[in-house]
């Protein structure tokens, strides 16, 4: 066993931030009068020592007594003025949400600290520090915590290797298989050779997992800006499958067309394009960068943003595609496969616990994706053709946008940039969307004045008359309440025929 020393300082300064040592302190002084003792471990510590700084803190502890463990929780609640709620009751896993902060608290597992340590999922994440020895070193000196470090973690985390040290580590859990995926991705690491050997012939077990750990891994791969590398390589692992099954549903439909048709290639390519766009846009190399950064960082679930669904979606846009196929005069078409994908893609989402908003988001990006690859084939785009578009996908349209055009490079193949005509008709409708007045205006007469002008009583007619009132405008048709008035009594003679 070893006693060296770890950088802890980027931890230190993010408690700074959010005033986070004072009731830590609190929290260790009142466990102590109570016997209970308390352990930073985990996450936190790997994270700070490779220099990761996240938006949220996360922060896990080990709590000895085990049985102490929901009293030590309550304590820390009370403290922070959090919420808290159980992960796992039998095994005394809570969690408590404040102040910007996730906190994990473990009961012990075994007798001492090196059976907890053991039963670790991987050595970078089996490296400790006695919370009194954080709260003393990491004020004032950061730089230079003392850790304890059983199982050589601290060797993994300078090569940034992903290393199970305990045989049993994803029979015990296997999440764990997806959990080392994620942490790959989150510090740009690798993993061990017989770890992934593991993984791969553990991979089976995956399915036992609860649907919401699942969702919760994969969301946190797809996070990363280049999760489509650790996409690819669960997918030819056979690990993908367990959990997401469509790739292999193209199987077959690549296997008789060959010579017209690759869909894995294509929708592992649209992954990939997607994630160049964002990177374009991230660096302000797209048209409109900093208002598309504005619109990729909404959130739809603390987790999952318009960017994160977005990679989901072009996971799933195609999916409808097997269903669907015909061959019609030497042509492979699919006819309605955007319905069809919806109808799927909603069955799955709902069995991997999406949250509504999540489903809705992924769906309508499903249902849409075409229409772009529609209007860009259009000579001379017409103000109205912009509108109905922007009218009938608000608020999905621009995620719309973004998804067709990886979706139309991946049709090509083709370097990024390389598409001109479709870029130059993307940065027209974006030029539309983010003028004033073209998709957000009001119309100049409501349902009431609508009813006054025309006589007519509530109902379809008017709702009717306003939406087409509303595109008038967008237009340039009506310009003005007055032209409004006219407009409404000429089209409603157009009703009453």
């Amino acid at each position: 066993m070893s006693h060296p020393t770890l950088d802890l300082s980027f931890l230190a300064e993010k408690l700074s931030q959010i005033d986070g040592f004072e009731p830590l302190e609190k929290w260790f002084q009142e466990c102590s009068s109570r016997g209970i003792e308390t352990f930073l471990v985990g996450g936190c510590i790997r994270d700070s020592a490779l220099h990761i700084s996240k938006k949220n803190l996360d922060l896990d502890f080990i709590i000895k007594p085990f049985e102490k463990t929901k009293e030590a929780t309550i304590l820390f609640n009370t403290i922070l003025r959090g919420h808290f709620f159980p992960l796992d009751e039998q095994r005394k896993i809570f969690r408590i949400h404040a102040n910007s902060m996730q906190l994990d608290l473990n009961g012990i597992r075994g007798d001492e600290l090196i059976d907890d340590m053991f039963q670790r999922d991987f050595s970078m994440n089996a490296i400790y520090s006695p919370l009194s020895t954080f709260l003393q070193q990491a004020q004032i000196h950061p730089s230079r915590v003392s850790v304890v470090d059983f199982f050589n973690g601290i060797s993994d985390l300078t090569y940034r290797n992903i290393r199970a040290h305990n045989p049993s580590t994803f029979k015990e859990d296997p999440l764990r298989i997806l959990r080392a995926f994620r942490i790959a991705s989150q510090i740009q690491g690798t993993i061990d050779s017989g770890t992934y050997q593991e993984m791969v012939e553990t991979k089976h077990e995956i399915k036992k997992c609860a649907q919401e750990r699942i969702r919760e891994e994969f969301v946190k791969i797809l996070a990363q800006p280049k999760s489509h590398q650790w996409i690819f390589a669960m997918e030819e692992t056979g690990i993908l499958s367990t959990f997401f099954p469509f790739f292999d549903w193209y199987t077959e439909i690549d296997n008789c067309f060959t010579s017209w048709l690759q869909l894995q290639k294509h929708v592992k390519a649209g992954l990939q394009y997607l994630e160049e766009i964002f990177v374009r846009i991230h660096q302000n190399d797209f048209p409109f960068s900093e208002k598309l950064q504005y619109v990729l960082d909404t959130q739809l679930q603390p987790e999952t943003t318009f960017e994160v669904a977005m990679k989901i979606a072009i996971l799933l846009h195609d999916i409808g595609k097997p269903d669907t196929l015909r061959v019609v005069k030497d042509r492979l078409r699919f006819f309605e496969h955007e319905n069809v994908g919806v109808k799927v893609a909603k069955e799955y989402l709902q069995e991997m616990h999406f949250s509504t908003k999540e489903i809705r988001f992924i769906s309508e990006l499903i249902q849409w994706h075409m229409r772009p690859h529609n209007l860009s084939n259009v000579d001379n785009l017409t103000q109205r053709a912009r509108y109905r578009f922007f009218r009938d996908t608000s608020p999905y349209s621009i995620p719309i946008l973004l998804i067709a055009l990886a979706d139309a490079y991946a049709t090509r193949m083709v370097p990024m940039k390389e598409l001109p005509h479709y870029e130059d008709f993307l940065q027209d409708m974006l030029q539309y969307a983010f003028t004033p007045g073209t998709t957000n205006q009001s119309p100049f007469l409501n349902g009431n004045e609508i009813m006054e002008v025309t006589g007519l009583p509530p109902g379809k007619n008017i709702g009717y008359l306003q939406s087409k009132l509303l595109e008038e405008q967008s237009v340039g048709n009506v310009q003005s309440k007055e032209n409004a008035i006219e407009w409404v009594k000429e089209f409603e003679k157009v009703l009453d025929k």
